[in-house]
């Protein structure tokens, strides 16, 4: 069996003012937090030893970790795993971490792939959003992941954030192609109520226009379409073979390990069900939970994928859970695999499922065909159903018509 691990690493230096994203900028419990982190991955992992097929240590900020660090948790997976031979190991970084250094340490790990939040090349944007980062540490984290580091890296961008102009933003896109990245995630700005960000907007003292913000990334599809990334996903593009694997797990309904606070994870069994757990956003809880030997490893009987990992109640106490009944894992699969371009078949869905797709949903997707705004493709008994690039931009609403 084949899966994919997650570690989150909530700890920021400073919070950006659009971030909903769980952090902390207390530092001061790093060493303690990767010592849990150690704990969580052995204990997860215990009678069951799993190929990892990629690992990817997200955020927060996770270019806050040492090496030391980096090889702690590195140590503690290959202990208990085993890595497939073609792994992607992922480690998001921001571009003020990166120096040589830094870079020449991480070649000591097993980690072969990098995704630098550059955001955006506009100071005012960056000081703005209350980015450590500005345009000149921009270009140097560009320059050194692509003459130091040599290895794969992706660049994360968000199109639309305030003080942004359709002249800057497209200048900075320019540039940053010329640095020859693999792979470039870019968001239409999402404004979650709760940041610093959505606040400003909500009480009227600043403006947000969205309409902008969406032509921006459309202008901005087709320069990256025309330098040769092409869209396999609602806001990721690459040069073909640089996909991520890591998020295509998640997109392709596949069962992955979440550790760290605030990290979930989703195991699915045969026949489609699956369960969710999300750990606790208490770093302390988690902390004091994972670095308690006593309470941790008396449990030998823990296995993680099977369906009896719902009933160790000591686990409730730092994590919520969730039984994915059979109705919500295919709304799931079809949320998620119409995201990706390339769509999802008829095949496929009988290997998770073991069944096939329900009548009603394919005269949903007929109807949406003679409007023109999803394909379909027969290759012997596979059918492919894609909504393609016009139809995607519909996904919310072709989902509410299969759900009712």
């Amino acid at each position: 069996m084949s899966v994919s691990l997650y570690i989150h690493i909530p700890f920021c230096v400073s919070k950006c003012a659009y971030c909903d994203f769980f952090s902390k900028t207390d530092l001061s419990s790093i060493d303690l937090y990767v010592d849990a982190l150690v704990n969580e991955i052995k204990f997860r992992f215990k009678n069951f030893i799993p190929k990892i097929k990629t690992i990817y240590i997200g955020g927060g900020t996770p270019s806050l970790l040492n090496i030391q660090q980096i090889l702690k948790i590195q140590n503690a997976i290959e202990s208990v795993c085993n890595l497939e031979s073609d792994l992607e190991f992922t480690i998001e970084v921001n571009p003020d971490d990166i120096d040589e250094d830094y870079l020449d340490k991480l070649k000591k790990s097993k980690i072969n792939r990098i995704s630098c939040g550059i955001q955006s090349m506009s100071n005012k944007v960056l000081e703005f959003s209350n980015r450590r980062s500005r345009k000149q540490q921009n270009l140097t984290a560009l320059s050194l992941l692509q003459n130091t580091w040599n290895k794969n890296f992706s660049i994360d961008l968000i199109c639309g954030l305030p003080e942004e102009t359709e002249q800057s933003f497209l200048q900075g896109l320019r540039k940053i192609l010329s640095f020859n990245p693999n792979h470039i995630s870019m968001y239409s700005l999402t404004v979650e109520d709760e940041t610093p960000l959505g606040n400003l907007i909500n009480k009227g003292k600043i403006e947000y226009d969205y309409d902008f913000s969406d032509a921006l990334w459309l202008k901005s599809k087709e320069i990256l379409e025309n330098a040769g990334y092409f869209q396999y996903e609602v806001s990721n593009f690459a040069k073909p073979g640089f996909e991520s694997k890591h998020n295509l797990t998640y997109w392709n309904h596949q069962t992955y390990v979440g550790v760290g606070s605030g990290a979930t994870g989703t195991i699915y069994f045969d026949g489609g069900e699956g369960f969710r757990y999300t750990n606790t956003t208490d770093i302390f809880k988690y902390i004091k939970f994972w670095n308690n030997q006593k309470t941790i490893f008396n449990y030998n009987d823990f296995v993680l994928f099977d369906k009896r990992n719902s009933n160790f109640e000591f686990l409730k106490e730092i994590q919520d859970e969730e039984f994915i009944d059979l109705e919500t894992s295919i709304i799931e699969y079809f949320m998620m695999g119409l995201r990706k371009i390339s769509g999802i078949n008829s095949c496929e869905y009988f290997d998770i499922f073991g069944s096939n797709i329900s009548p009603l949903i394919i005269e949903t997707f007929e109807k949406w065909q003679k409007k023109g705004l999803c394909k379909i493709s027969k290759s012997n008994e596979n059918v492919n159903y894609t909504l393609g690039k016009t139809g995607i931009i519909y996904l919310n609403k072709f989902l509410t018509e299969i759900i009712n």
